[in-house]
């Protein structure tokens, strides 16, 4: 079936955000996107920007959208390009249009794929809901990796008990809220990665831009260090008595820096409860996780981790055998 003549599909052009940010609040009107994480997002990026593809119908009017912002990974020994695909939306009126490559969520993510990735990027990954992954699986190349591994730890049943500040200094330990990165984030993530061996590049730059520059949403980022040396840190949200755990990196010389850290935060905000996305790798880090009681639950959204394989051909396997990810790789946290 050829792909119907009425709609045309291009690339995003300077202005096109207001018809964008139109259609994101009536596909998703319980999370209405506002200008500045549009920008942040797409424009202000310092891995690379307007990676987006559109499809207008005959009147001009936007009814598809498929897009993916640039993220930096570690894999394995070297460093590689990737999209994390979140926002693709097609208008009500014209999901009857065509069938899976010629439908308009189809032809919308196939241009993306020509124009973005086929010999631009290692992977595109995403975390998609069980309808949308089907249509991936079947008509846009995707695989499944696994269910996302969804972490509770439930404080009335195994409570943090407060680390005392002697305690903390015994150990060497010190805290810190965190408004600024500088170098010695980046020196961090070269010890550590190896102790991961697949993840986002989690060095400064990221971290400033992820969590420090982000509008809308508020972070708590901290960082922990070992007689003045940082050896780890944490990035969170609260919602109603949960601490959501979003990210983390720790040098593997020093699990128990996990321990001081959620030690301090969830008994100083009153938690019952902490929620966080990881996987069961790396196997130190899993091993830490369990010993201090998170349990392994079904995510609430039946969400997957999902991979389109372009430049490395074979990032799926090495995903399911060493892809360290967080709440934060995905755009929902």
């Amino acid at each position: 079936m050829p792909a119907d003549a009425r709609f045309v599909t291009r690339e995003y052009r300077d202005g096109d955000e207001a018809a964008i940010l139109e259609l994101f609040a009536r596909s998703f009107p319980h999370a209405p996107r506002t200008l500045a994480h549009f920008n942040w997002k797409y424009r202000e990026n310092p891995f690379g920007n307007e990676r987006i593809s559109l499809t207008l119908d005959e009147e001009n009017h936007l009814v598809g959208h498929y897009a993916g912002y640039a993220v930096p990974f570690r894999m394995f020994d070297r460093d590689v390009l990737a999209h994390q695909i979140g926002d693709t939306m097609t208008d009500v009126s014209v999901r009857h249009v065509g069938r899976g490559p010629t439908s308009i969520l189809g032809r919308t993510a196939l241009h993306f794929y020509e124009h973005f990735c086929e010999n631009q990027v290692a992977f595109n990954y995403g975390f998609n809901v069980a309808n949308i992954h089907k249509f991936s699986l079947r008509f846009l190349r995707a695989d499944r990796v696994e269910p996302v591994t969804f972490r509770m730890l439930d404080l009335r049943k195994h409570p943090l008990r407060p680390m005392s500040r002697l305690s903390r200094r015994l150990r060497g330990y010190s805290l810190e809220l965190v408004r600024h990165v500088n170098p010695e984030w980046d020196e961090l993530f070269a010890r550590a990665a190896n102790g991961y061996r697949f993840l986002v590049r989690r060095d400064a730059r990221y971290v400033r831009w992820r969590f420090l520059d982000a509008p809308d949403l508020r972070y708590t980022l901290v960082a922990i260090r070992r007689r003045r040396v940082l050896v780890g840190w944490i990035a969170y949200r609260l919602a109603e008595g949960r601490l959501l755990w979003g990210d983390a990196l720790f040098d593997p010389q020093f699990p128990d820096a996990i321990d001081a850290v959620l030690r301090h935060v969830a008994p100083l905000h009153s938690a019952k409860t902490i929620a966080g996305w990881f996987p069961p790798r790396p196997e130190w880090f899993d091993a830490k996780l369990r010993s201090l009681g998170f349990e392994t639950e079904a995510e609430p959204n039946d969400l997957s981790v999902m991979c389109v394989p372009f430049a490395e051909a074979e990032a799926t396997a090495a995903m399911r055998d060493a892809l360290y990810y967080t709440w934060a790789d995905s755009d929902l946290f």
